[in-house]
C-alpha cells in the first residue's frame, strides 16, 4: 500500500509540474503583467520551497520556512493582483492564502496527526497548487482573448 502511495506522489508532482510549466509558457507567450508576475513569482516559489521541505532536521522549522516562503509568495501574487486589477491572480492570492492557513494549522497541530489527516492535509495543499497554477493560466488565456478582442476592434 505504502509503494501505491509513493507512486500517487510521484504522479501528482509530475502532472503538478507540467501544469505549472503550461501556466508560465502560456504567461509569458500570451499574458499581460500580472500573468507574468505572478508566473514568475510561482516558478521562484517552487525552486525556493522544494529544498526547503527537503530539509534535514526537525520538521517544525522546517514549516516555519515554508510559511515564510508562502507569505512571500502570497505577496507577490497579491502585488501582481492589486497593481494590474486581475480576477485570476486574486483566486491565486486567496489560494496561496489557504496553503498559509494550512502550513500554520500542521504546524501547531502535527504531533497529534495520523495517516489519515496527514493524507488530507496534503489532498487539500495539492488542490490549492492546482487552483494556482489554473488561476495563472487563466489570467494568461484572459489577456489573450481581450487583446485579439482589441485588435479585433481596430481592424473594423
Amino acid at each position: 500500500m505504502e509503494h501505491l502511495y509513493l507512486i500517487a506522489n510521484w504522479a501528482d508532482y509530475a502532472a503538478e509540474l507540467l501544469l505549472m510549466v503550461a501556466a508560465t509558457v502560456a504567461a509569458v507567450r500570451w499574458g499581460g503583467p500580472a500573468a507574468r508576475i505572478a508566473a514568475a513569482v510561482n516558478v521562484i516559489a517552487c525552486v525556493l520551497t522544494t529544498p526547503a521541505a527537503l530539509m534535514p532536521g526537525d520538521e517544525t522549522l522546517r514549516m516555519w520556512v515554508i510559511c515564510g516562503l508562502d507569505i512571500l509568495t502570497a505577496a507577490g501574487f497579491l502585488y501582481a493582483a492589486a497593481r494590474f486589477n486581475s480576477l485570476w491572480i486574486s483566486i491565486a492570492v486567496l489560494a496561496q492564502g489557504a496553503q498559509l492557513g494550512i502550513d500554520v494549522f500542521f504546524i501547531g497541530q502535527a504531533s497529534s496527526f495520523d495517516r489519515l489527516h496527514h493524507f488530507l492535509l496534503g489532498a487539500a495543499e495539492n488542490a490549492f497548487t492546482w487552483v494556482i497554477q489554473i488561476a495563472i493560466l487563466g489570467a494568461a488565456l484572459a489577456d489573450r482573448r481581450r487583446r485579439l478582442a482589441l485588435q479585433g476592434a481596430v481592424r473594423v
